[in-house]
């Protein structure tokens, strides 16, 4: 049975109108041509990382993205 994870999310807009996606909880950061894009990519990355890493050894405190 697949569990649900909520972590934090940041949107930066970059000064040549790309955007970057920041977990600040896991220290992930991603890229793409609008926010949407970079959101999906960050998702992958905080999935991949779970895998890799196995959800059993990560630590995160309480938290709600929104």
């Amino acid at each position: 049975m697949a569990s649900e994870i909520s972590v934090n999310a940041v949107i930066i807009e970059k000064d040549d109108g790309s955007y970057r996606a920041v977990c600040p909880d896991l220290g992930i950061e991603s890229e793409g041509s609008n926010a949407d894009n970079a959101l999906r990519n960050l998702k992958d990355a905080v999935i991949k990382h779970i895998s890799d890493t196995g959800a059993d050894k990560i630590h995160l405190s309480a938290v709600k993205c929104m």
